[in-house]
């Protein structure tokens, strides 16, 4: 009898092959109890080992460089920052030093403290770094106890990888040759091991709770990656069903790479811009420029992020000057700073809040720190000389706030004019759509800023008062739910009556069953990650826009979710089919 499990679809694609369990060697943690004298013996010895673990993970990093992305390496860049920051190896030395323990469990300690800070972020992709720390941990502990980590094979025959979870350095010691999707307990879509999955193209589902408790190894398995649903023991008809859309799927995928290029418009000649959502200027080496009208969200928090301190005007300004150049005739769109909340800086301490997500955050630390603000906005305008910048403003409550930023603006556009510095004096600015509150007041933001962008993911949070992250409410998540559809309704008529751009740059601009509702709603410009641009070209140059105008006419109509999405994904999926067919 087949089993059915569901977890987070975290890489897409369909895998049919046995699933075999595997669990981690290192576990063990010798703990011992160590002498004055023995200190400087077991600071060595964690020096040794995190030497070790670095050359192991360089060694890593240049095997899998012909198979990943530049973007995805730098996943291991980060983890031998992480081995080398000084921080971090002298909180382990002083465990040792003042609890006079063993290296081995002076890193467990660190390491579950690190793990903690990580864990307890709201925002879903700082949570995921947890896994990142723990996977240095385990390398080092590999390198103290002179242990060679266990190769997962599976006797050379196909196979699903099933454990707790799937880190960066596991990449290393699979049968890549053999392995055909991934399966774990824990984790979620944006973890290391699922980026890495994707970067490989693997299919692989996440928090999967019960594989390791109800399926035992060697049991054939249908992993799908796209519904985030794990078959046991399939029967007849679940093999003939996903052979013939694993086929299918490697078809699409083959003939979507051959239409990328192609204008982007719906089948009846509307023109729709596909935009790019990048996390800085390492992103735009993985963006094809021909496929995409500029940069539609450019998240400027990652670079101070990264940084030990606040960066300078001169290097905001050179940073955002390569996006511009990059980006040559088309628009960079560069959301100013979104910090505070789930998005920390370790230089930057703000107040514990008992709901930091509602908290200060955003546009709202930008106006209370107007200097940081200040020197922000002049590196934009600065850049701006060299091309298309837009000024895009993140986290917006009132329309207090949009008259004071304008305020800002103008009176650094001034400032930049008396001085003769380059500048676009044209510069737009945009208020982001988040907070349900502010689209119910678009008749009062619309006439002080050029365009609008629609957040999603936390519109549709705010709105629907559920945490997508939280497994116990996610179900109740949804953006084809009727009230999220009608609000997203309202936006592009006003937009659109006023004569201003509207995109949307959640997650729905990059899902291609989405794409026809979106078009039916008015919306002409769609910011994603460059990974979904193409399958949305796709969906955008197959339909006609008085089909998509039909479909959400339809859709406005019902009143639950699930028949909307079922709508939606009928569509997308009579498309597909289709295009697979020629017609």
């Amino acid at each position: 009898m087949s089993l059915k499990l569901k977890g987070v679809a975290a890489a897409p694609g369909i895998a049919i092959a046995p699933l075999v369990r595997f669990h981690s060697d290192m576990d063990f943690v010798p703990t011992r109890p160590v002498g004055e004298h023995e200190i400087p013996r077991e600071s060595a010895r964690l020096t040794e080992a995190i030497t070790a673990a670095s050359k192991s993970i360089l060694f890593l990093r240049k095997e899998l460089e012909t198979s990943i992305s530049a973007q995805e390496v730098k996943i291991y860049d980060a983890q031998l920052a992480l081995l080398h920051d000084e921080t971090f190896k002298s909180d382990m030395l002083s465990v040792i030093e003042k609890d006079q323990v063993n290296a081995e469990v002076a890193l467990q300690q660190v390491v579950d403290r690190y793990e903690k800070v990580f864990e307890d972020m709201e925002d879903v992709l700082m949570r995921e770094r947890a896994a990142d720390v723990r996977d240095v941990g385990r390398q080092v502990m590999a390198a103290l106890m002179a242990k060679e980590r266990s190769v997962y094979i599976a006797d050379g025959q196909d196979y699903i990888f099933a454990a707790e979870e799937f880190l960066p350095s596991d990449a290393g010691i699979v049968d890549r040759e053999h392995l055909c999707g991934i399966v774990t307990a824990r984790g979620g879509k944006y973890t290391h091991g699922a980026i890495l999955a994707r970067s490989l193209g693997i299919p692989a589902l996440a928090a999967v709770e019960a594989v390791l408790t109800k399926i035992e190894s060697g049991t054939p398995v249908i992993l799908d990656g796209e519904s985030g649903q794990l078959i046991a023991n399939p029967d007849d008809e679940d093999y003939d069903v996903y052979r013939r859309r694993k086929a299918e799927q490697e078809e699409t995928d083959r003939r979507v790479f051959e239409v990328r290029f192609l204008p982007s418009k719906t089948a009846d000649g509307e023109e729709v811009r596909l935009l790019a959502n990048v996390e800085g200027t390492r992103d735009l080496g993985q963006i094809e420029n021909n496929l995409v009208h500029g940069i539609g969200l450019f998240r400027t928090e990652f670079a101070f992020m990264e940084r030990r301190q606040f960066p300078t005007e001169d290097e905001q300004a050179s940073m955002y000057q390569r996006a511009i150049e990059w980006a040559g005739d088309k628009v960079v769109t560069f959301r100013t700073l979104d910090i505070g909340g789930d998005k920390p800086l370790l230089y930057f301490r703000t107040p514990e809040e008992r709901n930091p997500v509602l908290g200060w955050r955003g546009l709202r630390i930008s106006l209370d720190w107007p200097d940081l603000f200040y020197t922000q906005i002049r590196a934009i305008l600065r850049a701006s000389a060299g091309g298309h910048a837009r000024i895009l403003l993140p986290m917006v409550t009132s329309v207090s706030e949009l008259r004071r930023c304008r305020e800002v603006l103008d009176e650094i556009l001034s400032d930049m004019k008396s001085s003769g510095e380059p500048h676009d004096t044209e510069i737009e600015l945009g208020a982001m759509i988040e907070v349900p509150a502010l689209a119910h007041v678009l008749d009062l933001v619309l006439p002080i800023v050029d365009f609008l962008s629609v957040g999603t993911n936390d519109l549709v949070q705010y709105l629907l008062a559920v945490d997508r992250d939280n497994p116990r409410v996610a179900d109740l998540y949804s953006p084809y739910h009727p009230a999220v559809l009608r609000l997203l309704h309202q936006i592009a008529e006003q937009a659109a009556a006023f004569g201003k751009p509207v995109s949307i740059c959640g997650e729905i601009a990059g899902d291609h069953y989405f794409t026809p509702l979106l078009l039916g709603l008015g919306f002409r410009e769609l910011s994603m990650a460059p990974v979904f641009l193409p399958r949305v070209k796709l969906i955008a140059r197959t339909i006609s826009a008085e089909r998509c105008r039909e479909l959400v006419a339809e859709a406005l109509r019902m009143s639950e979710a699930r028949a909307i999405r079922m709508l939606a994904k009928e569509e997308a999926n009579k498309i597909w089919s289709e295009f697979l067919q020629g017609e």
